[in-house]
């Protein structure tokens, strides 16, 4: 297989970076790269093997360095006859570390240059406003008569093809199951999928619960709770009636006001027994504490002659002397979900038949309502296993089914249990708590168990000339301080807020790129991991003339690189990338700068929002403890085990589609810049 030159320049990247050429605003690729590194060189193949089908497992967020550890331990059984049968080693992530990057990276079988996503939120040049980097909703509208005009709909931002589809397009059977950032599905000749992270709730959100108390102050019903809302509970002879937000009443033009739907909710406390009684429509549930609820299933009239179907799920941790009841998210209902997820699309009907009512919201873990202490740890920890336990049974089905040539299921529970756990397993963590460190300490160790008993399940349906990869996107480290780099921008001169001229005090809380001064911005960040310049002809309001762009970025790399922690004298950043790292139809969109924190470092919310806040570096005082997205690429890699041998020692997250085509006789299209590993 030939070398393909924007890979060559994604890995000849590194620690020694420079900035070199002339950044432009142009829309050309990118020039040719130097030779590639000896061991990219075209290995020999061998005599063509039996075909065979491929089955790949994904585990999000997975930290090779714990599984080193278990596997030393005996506690990765199925792992470890992985490692002695084939192989087992680090699998290059993408820069940055991101899901949505380096997710995308493993679907197109190309860098973010490639495929155009390079963070969980971009910036609009044409606006300077922030939007969402994945995938957005299309709410229906509504028409004068009060009738829908269009059904609701999704649009993805991913630049490529994925691998499945040039399979697809060559006759191969793909079984496609909860692939992260693989939403909208796409329409396959020959397979079936069904999407997962990025799929969003009812409302178009990534998640928005809702959460229940008599225990509320008012400065807790005030605040702007992230990811969902809070309801007060006024209890009288125990009975008590909240209205609750629901589906989104369809507007005549974009700019007519979002309005919702509201479901009265009626709730019955027996403290004594310490159940709640909730009614609301035709559903009535008993609950106890410390369970999860079954599904219910929920419609809202929305417009004339249109309804939206949701489900949704409780979990009661309180009903004695307080009261406190989460509700999940309003997620689409399989059997008439609001956007499609799946194709064909009635496959979700066809599983709700053969499951009953199950989970659809692509962020399928409540993190959210975890950080905003509306779920307890263990609510959390159940829930996530159980969900584990959904797709393995799914994917054990369908591989029974033996109607197909390629198989790919994933799993994210790892990676949501590395951040909001990591604080259990990091003494230097600011949340750590060595109590409850007994018990919640290795969480993250029970959840790479879960993944070696799914493992030990799939083996024994393997063929002969199966081939088996399991992988994960990156690895995981510990935050314990953000760092605010739109606060370093204006005390060091290179960014400014509107109506504020010393930079040694000025603040900018708004968020949302809002409070910059443009005409003294030269550099601004937003997002997780990305740093623009304010380039004139690019940006709406550029000042930096593009000849000066190189020059700016190198600059911006060696000051930041210098900057340390007053507290402990140990630098914040050990690498920046410059977007000279991709190539690809989607380069221009890159940002500037992709950032490579030390070991503890990352940026703030505030800095992802776009905000400018008082402090230059904080203590991270969330449960969002374990983080990835804006650490150095090289520090966290994912890992990669095979029931075969493979050919290269430095596996890259983009072999494994090229590897899958190739392993099922496909011929590799010369844009893809993986190597075939087997």
């Amino acid at each position: 297989m030939k070398d393909r030159v924007s890979r060559r320049r994604f890995l000849t990247t590194g620690a020694a970076i420079t900035v070199g050429s002339t950044l432009s605003c142009s829309t050309e690729e990118p020039a040719p790269a130097p030779a590639a590194p000896e061991e990219h060189a075209e290995v020999p193949k061998p005599d063509p093997k039996p075909k065979g089908r491929v089955i790949i497992l994904g585990f999000d967020g997975v930290e090779t360095t714990i599984v080193d550890t278990m596997l030393e331990a005996g506690r990765l059984p199925n792992l470890a006859g992985l490692r002695e049968q084939g192989a087992f080693s680090r699998l290059r992530s993408t820069i940055p570390p991101q899901s949505p990057a380096a997710w995308n990276s493993f679907t197109t079988c190309k860098n973010p240059g490639g495929h155009g996503i390079y963070d969980f939120i971009r910036r609009n040049p044409t606006t300077q406003l922030p939007d969402i980097g994945t995938s957005r909703t299309i709410h229906p509208t509504r028409r004068h008569d009060g009738t829908v005009a269009e059904q609701a709909s999704a649009v993805g931002f991913r630049r490529s093809d994925p691998f499945w589809v040039i399979a697809d397009r060559a006759g191969i059977r793909c079984k496609l199951f909860n692939i992260p950032f693989a939403y909208p599905p796409d329409p396959l000749q020959h397979g079936k999928m069904l999407s997962g992270l990025d799929v969003p709730e009812i409302r178009g959100s990534q998640n928005s619960f809702a959460a229940f108390s008599d225990a509320y102050t008012e400065e807790q019903l005030a605040e702007n709770v992230a990811g969902g809302a809070r309801y007060a509970l006024n209890f009288e002879d125990g009975k008590a009636t909240v209205s609750v937000r629901g589906a989104r009443i369809p507007r005549e033009s974009p700019r007519e006001r979002s309005e919702d739907t509201e479901v009265p909710f009626e709730f019955t406390v027996d403290r004594d027994a310490r159940t709640l009684m909730v009614s609301a429509q035709e559903n009535t549930v008993t609950l106890e504490e410390g369970a999860w609820s079954e599904w219910l299933e929920w419609t809202f009239e929305v417009a004339k002659d249109f309804d939206v179907k949701a489900i949704s799920r409780f979990y009661l941790m309180e009903a004695g002397e307080r009261v406190r009841l989460y509700m999940s998210a309003f997620q689409y209902h399989p059997e008439a979900p609001y956007v499609p997820f799946s194709h064909p699309e009635e496959y979700t009907r066809e599983l709700a038949e053969r499951y009953g009512l199950f989970k659809t919201l692509g962020w399928a873990h409540e993190t959210h309502a975890l950080r905003e202490n509306e779920l307890t740890e263990k609510g959390f920890l159940d829930d996530s296993f159980r969900t584990m336990d959904w797709r393995a049974m799914l994917t054990l089905d369908e591989l029974e089914r033996d109607d197909f040539d390629v198989l790919i299921s994933v799993w994210t529970a790892t990676d949501r249990i590395g951040h909001m756990f990591w604080r259990y397993r990091d003494p230097e963590h600011p949340l750590y708590d060595a109590e409850e460190a007994e018990v919640y300490g290795e969480a993250l160790e029970q959840s790479y168990e879960k993944m070696d008993e799914i493992v030990g399940k799939v083996l024994p349906k393997l063929r002969e000339n199966d081939l088996l990869m399991i992988m994960s996107d990156h690895g995981f480290e510990t935050f314990r301080k953000g760092f605010n780099l739109n606060t370093w921008l204006v005390r060091n001169g290179y960014a400014a807020v509107e109506g504020q001229d010393d930079p040694e005090t000025a603040v900018g809380e708004r968020g949302f790129l809002m409070d910059f001064d443009w005409s003294r911005t030269r550099a601004y960040a937003i997002g997780l991991s990305s740093m623009y310049l304010n380039i004139q002809g690019r940006e709406r309001n550029g000042i930096v003339p593009p000849n000066e762009a190189d020059a700016l970025i190198e600059e911006l790399r060696e000051k930041l690189l210098a900057v340390t922690d007053p507290e402990t004298g140990d630098h914040v950043f050990t690498e920046l990338y410059s977007r000279d790292v991709y190539s690809g139809v989607a380069v221009r969109d890159a940002p500037d700068i992709s950032l490579g924190y030390a070991l503890g470092y990352q940026n703030t919310k505030s800095t992802a929002r776009g905000a400018i806040p008082k402090e230059l570096i904080i203590p991270n005082l969330d449960k969002w403890s374990g983080e990835h997205v804006a650490s150095d690429f090289a520090r966290v890699p994912g890992m990669l085990f095979t029931n075969k041998p493979i050919e290269r020692t430095e596996p890259d997250i983009r072999d494994l589609g090229v590897t899958a085509l190739a392993y099922s006789d496909v011929e590799i299209p010369e844009d893809l810049e993986g190597y075939d590993l087997v």
